[in-house]
Parts: C-alpha cells; sequence; structure tokens
C-alpha cells in the first residue's frame, strides 16, 4: 500500500504526551460548554493515547453521567480508582455512578468505606451523600410503601412474571418454539401481535403519563410530551430528505431515551405513592377531595350530554343526516366511550336515545320526498334506485369536468386516493370500536355504519356480510329500526346488481319489520319499492321472453334455410346426372 505524502503543515510536531493533554483540555472545554457529545469524543482520542490517565477518565466519567450512561460511567469511575485507589474525587465520582444506577446499597456501602479511608474536609462530601441516600430509602421504604403493598399485592406476581417472560430469551431454535406453542413453525415472517387496548385504558395511560411527568419535572412536563411526538412528526422527518431525515430521528430517539433514564433515576429515588402521599398526607382529605372532584365531574358530564342530545335533535330536525352521522360518531366514540358509570349513571339510557335518534333520522330520508336528482320528476323515469335514495349519477361528486385536450382535467393514475384513505382509516376506527362494544345496540349501530361505508365504496358482497351481521344482533336488543336499516343496506346491494329475484326476497322482510315498527309512512316506502321491484322483474322476464323468442325464430330461420340451401344442391345433382 503506498503511504500518500503529508504536506509539512499538516505534520503535528508534538510528542503524542503533548497531545494528550490537548486532547484531554478540549474535551474539559466542551465540558463546560455543555456540548457533551463533542467532548466525549475527545477524551476518547486522549484516551486512545494513553489509557491510564485517570483525570481524563474522571473527566469521561462525569461526561458520561451527564448524558445518562451511567454504566459507562461506573467503568470509567472504577477505573480511574484503580490506578489513583486514594484519590477522594474519583471515589466520589464512583460512588455518584453508583447513586445514579438506583443501586442504592452499594452506593451506601461505599459511602461508608469511604468515611472511614478519608478525613477532614474530603470526608465532608461523603458524609452528606449519605444523608441523601439515608433519605431515599426513607422515601421509598418507609411508611408509605406500606399502603401501596395492601393495594397492589394482587398483581404482583403478574409482573414479576411479565418480567421475568421478557428477560428469559429461548436458546432453542424458532421452529422447535412455534411447535410447542401450536403455531405454524414454516413461516419465514412471523406476524408481529398487535397489542389491543380498548379507548378506555389508552386514556388512562396517557393520563397517567403526563401525571407522572407533571410530578417529577413540574412545568418541564409539556416539553417531554413535545419531544415524544416529535419523534414520529412527518413536518420534522420529512421523506425526501434523506441525509437530515435519519439524522433527525437518530437524535430525536436519542434524546427521549435520555429523558426516560433520568426520569427512573428520580422515580427510584422518590417512588410515585411517596410523592402522592407527600403532597396529601391525611388520608380523609384526600377522598373527600377525590369525590369533590368525582361529583363535578359527573355534573359536567350530566350538562353535555344533554347539549349532545340537543345537538343531535336539531340536527335530525335541520334535515343534516350527513353532519349528524358524523356528529353522533365523534361524540360517541372519542366521548362517551371513555366515561365511566360513576361519572355517567344514565349510559345505557343515553346510548339509546342517541342511536335511537340517529336511527329514526335513517328512516326520514326514505319518508321525505327525494331532491337528489330531477329524474324523480318524472313517475315515469322513476326506478327502485331513486326509492332508495342511490344516487345514480356518476359525474356529480367530480369537482373538475373532463375535457377532452385540456390535460387540468385528467385524472393522474398515480395520483393518491384520499376517499379510499379516509376508509381505510373510518373502518379501522369502526372495527377497533366494536372489538370493545359492551351493549348490542351499539354493536348493530357499528355493524350498520360499516356496511354503510362498504355500499359507499361498491363492496356489495362485504355490504351483504356485515348487514346480515347486524340483523343478528338487532333480535338480541330487540330493535326493530336498526334491522329495519340493515334490511335496507342489503336491497340497496340487490338493486344496485340489478338482483331483482333477491330483492323481492328482501323487501318481503322489509315489509314485515316495516309493520312491526307501526310506522305507515314506511309501510308505505316499502309497498312502493315492491311495487317498483315487480315492475323490473316483471320487465326484465318480459326481455328474457322475448329475447328467446328472438334467438328461436333465429334459429328457425337458420334451420331453414339450410334446408333450402341444401334442397337446392341435390335438384342441381339430379340435373347434372340426367343423359343427354
Amino acid at each position: 500500500m503506498q503511504e500518500v505524502p503529508v504536506l509539512p503543515w499538516e505534520k503535528i510536531a508534538w510528542s503524542d504526551e503533548h497531545v494528550q493533554l490537548i486532547y484531554r483540555d478540549w474535551g474539559l472545554f466542551y465540558t463546560h460548554k455543555q456540548q457533551l457529545d463533542i467532548a466525549a469524543k475527545y477524551y476518547d482520542k486522549s484516551l486512545e493515547l494513553k489509557n491510564d490517565d485517570s483525570r481524563a477518565l474522571y473527566f469521561r466519567s462525569q461526561c458520561k453521567r451527564n448524558i445518562a450512561q451511567t454504566q459507562g460511567a461506573l467503568e470509567d469511575g472504577l477505573a480511574a480508582g484503580a490506578i489513583e485507589p486514594n484519590n477522594a474525587p474519583i471515589n466520589l465520582e464512583i460512588c455518584d455512578a453508583l447513586y445514579e444506577l438506583n443501586q442504592f446499597e452499594n452506593c451506601k456501602v461505599e459511602l461508608h468505606d469511604n468515611t472511614h479511608k478519608f478525613y477532614g474536609k474530603k470526608v465532608s462530601a461523603f458524609q452528606n451523600r449519605l444523608i441523601v441516600v439515608d433519605e431515599n430509602f426513607k422515601d421509598s421504604i418507609g411508611e408509605t410503601l406500606g399502603p401501596f403493598i395492601l393495594r397492589n399485592e394482587k398483581i404482583f406476581a403478574k409482573v414479576l412474571e411479565q418480567l421475568e417472560k421478557e428477560k428469559y430469551v429461548d436458546p432453542r431454535p424458532l421452529w422447535k418454539i412455534l411447535r410447542e406453542q401450536g403455531k405454524c413453525d414454516v413461516l419465514s415472517i412471523l406476524e408481529k401481535e398487535e397489542l389491543l387496548l380498548s379507548p378506555r385504558e389508552i386514556a388512562r395511560r396517557e393520563r397517567a403519563f403526563k401525571v407522572f411527568n407533571q410530578i417529577y419535572y413540574n412545568k418541564s412536563w409539556i416539553d417531554v410530551l413535545f419531544l415524544k411526538d416529535l419523534r414520529d412528526n412527518g413536518n420534522l422527518l420529512l421523506p425526501q430528505c434523506k441525509v437530515s431525515t435519519p439524522f433527525l430521528r437518530h437524535l430525536t430517539n436519542t434524546k427521549y431515551d435520555v429523558l426516560k433514564k433520568f426520569l427512573k433515576m428520580l422515580q427510584a429515588r422518590s417512588p410515585l405513592y411517596n410523592e402522592q402521599m407527600r403532597k396529601c398526607p391525611d388520608k380523609e382529605v384526600w377522598e373527600k377531595h377525590r369525590q369533590a372532584h368525582l361529583n363535578h365531574i359527573q355534573y359536567q358530564t350530566r350538562r353535555n350530554m344533554l347539549t349532545i342530545l340537543r345537538t343531535i335533535r336539531q340536527l335530525r330536525a335541520m334535515g343534516q343526516i350527513a353532519k349528524l352521522s358524523k356528529y353522533v360518531e365523534e361524540v360517541m366514540g372519542d366521548y362517551v366511550v371513555l366515561k365511566t358509570h360513576r361519572v355517567m349513571p344514565w349510559k345505557f339510557e343515553f346510548l339509546n336515545e342517541v342511536y335511537n335518534t340517529l336511527a329514526l333520522a335513517y328512516t326520514d330520508r326514505y319518508v321525505k320526498p327525494y331532491e337528489g336528482s330531477s329524474v324523480t320528476e318524472g313517475k315515469k323515469n322513476t326506478n327502485l334506485l331513486h326509492l332508495l335514495r342511490i344516487p345514480t349519477d356518476k359525474n356529480k361528486d367530480r369537482s373538475v369536468t373532463f375535457v377532452f385536450g385540456d390535460k387540468s382535467t385528467y385524472t393522474e393514475p398515480d395520483a393518491t386516493d384520499y376517499t379510499m384513505i379516509a376508509y381505510k382509516k373510518y373502518l379501522a376506527r369502526l372495527e377497533k370500536r366494536i372489538h370493545f362494544a359492551k351493549y348490542s345496540i351499539e354493536k348493530c349501530y357499528l355493524l350498520h355504519e360499516i356496511a354503510r361505508s362498504h355500499l359507499g365504496q361498491s363492496r356489495f358482497d362485504e355490504c351483504c356480510s356485515v348487514a346480515r351481521k347486524a340483523i343478528e344482533e338487532s333480535k338480541n336488543c330487540n330493535s326493530n329500526i336498526w334491522r329495519f336499516l340493515s334490511t335496507i343496506l342489503i336491497c340497496k346491494s340487490h338493486a344496485v346488481l340489478h338482483k331483482v329475484e333477491r330483492a323481492k326476497e328482501i323487501l318481503d322482510e322489509a315489509l314485515i319489520v316495516a309493520n312491526s315498527l307501526n310506522s305507515p309512512a314506511l309501510v308505505t316506502f316499502v309497498e312502493n319499492c315492491r311495487l317498483m321491484n315487480e315492475a323490473e322483474l316483471s320487465l326484465k322476464k318480459r326481455t328474457q321472453s322475448m329475447e328467446s323468442v328472438r334467438r328461436r325464430k333465429s334459429k328457425i330461420s337458420l334451420e331453414s334455410r339450410n334446408s333450402q340451401l341444401s334442397q337446392q344442391s341435390n335438384e342441381t345433382n339430379e340435373s347434372s346426372n340426367e343423359p343427354i
């Protein structure tokens, strides 16, 4: 390998000892400027030239403690202590590293040993830290530990079992582990099991996370939440930035991990149960404030419920069905689902009122005259699709009219389909809600909405399947109105596909449900649909019969023509065979 010549001004004329001291001083300089990552690099360069420099090890240990690398700080402190065992600052650094590793027992032992090793002013620092460690022991295993154990002793076994399970690493091959668990042992890529949490549990964890940070970080807790959200922020981590995005992702994740390590240190010194007890030592006063707070939330929840019901009735009266459906989904999926029976004692009655009002609003569309298209102005042009309120104008939703030769009106083939994205998100939200739905009427609503979203995307088989499930679920809660709406959805799917025979069967079922509702308007609506379907069915049969007759006539004419041609050919052959 050919050596690259070094220019004169690139040569370092100093000795290795001198360069090592320069690197160490640079590290100390950047440590004072709080540029700790750069300082750690210069300490590394200094120790590469002289690995037994106790001062460089001591400074690097302090630097690593400031960036939450406590294990590395302890190793550097022990290495420096092995070089200079009677150095008080180095021994104090070892004790600080043990303290930040949450090894309070080892730290106390080390502090006691050093109080007997040194004397005078040097021993005061160790004595002060002994006082701090003793206070930490009082906070963690003092009087507040007993009530905490009594409240949570039932889940200790589960938590320990989960911790042992996470620590255990099975050395066997993966196929043996899967075969023992009764799973497929030939998969090359395993599916990651998603931890499915209820909305209330998700809200509880978010609230607990905020309270936890508020207790230990005070007003800086909002910065922790900001940094946590920043790790997946699309405005910061732009996919088109190939260089800066990986760096920013690594930076945000690293800094968030540092914050979590410091938070664990604070929690180990004074656990959460001790902080809560310190704020309010009197249990009776604490319980009194808690009940007063719950009563306040219950009163506010009741007022919100009345406002929600008033808004729903106003939207129904104005006929804004789409806005009403969106409002109900937001309220029930984001607000009501988080409430317990302690703050919402009338939850079941409220659910019934909201969902039944929404169902009545859906049925109002079939009772009122349809204004969706001008085709309905003439009775002779009316068909089943218009009666079922299904839009037939495909270009109605186009914001830009297609013009031949104008490229601005073209639709790009690889353009993002935002309608499909919204459909998938809405579908995932409903499927997740139905997994934790407790009441049958709520399941009826969710299944109906899933079927309706399938119908909007022209997925008719999925729509019919889910609507059938909604009909079966409506029998559990004896809700005829949701049964009627789900039946109409199936009828819509058959009507769009022109399956008039199946539509006839579904309309017969809908007529039975409409009669059980005692609604003359709905019975009239279903009767009109049946009449229109009968007309289409008779038209279809007439068309099929005419087509069969035409085919039969064409077949007969073809056979007669073939017979005439064969007869003419025979006569020609006979005439040619006669003698002249």
